[in-house]
């Protein structure tokens, strides 16, 4: 997914006036984490170039959950927010696991059975 693809979605889902600056920081705040947790490095952003962000499908939606998020809590919908951020969080520790299970090499001694 592009940056540019995660704003348009979140604001088809969550109308609002917030300006596309603010929510490519938030996405940026959010990439950070995800780079962390890959190993990668920081891409570069430079709103409004559209950058490819670093999860891949099928866990690019974290971006557009997120997004939804933050835009419940700029507009003050705590109730809203608090189900949109346990939907995100949910949605990120999702995506963690399936990227440590593809890109993790397997522990050849628990394999086998040898714990020493």
């Amino acid at each position: 997914m592009k940056l540019l693809d995660a704003i348009a979605k979140a604001n088809e889902l969550r109308p609002n006036t917030i300006r596309d600056e603010f929510k490519a920081q938030w996405v940026r705040e959010l990439e950070c984490e995800v780079a962390e947790m890959i190993g990668a490095e920081m891409p570069v952003f430079d709103y409004p170039k559209d950058t490819e962000l670093l999860m891949p499908a099928p866990h690019e939606y974290i971006y557009v959950y997120r997004l939804c998020a933050m835009i419940d809590q700029a507009n003050e919908d705590t109730s809203l927010y608090a189900n949109d951020m346990t939907v995100a969080n949910n949605a990120f520790v999702a995506a963690c696991a399936w990227w440590r299970r593809g890109h993790t090499p397997p522990d050849v001694k628990r394999i086998r059975g040898l714990w020493d």
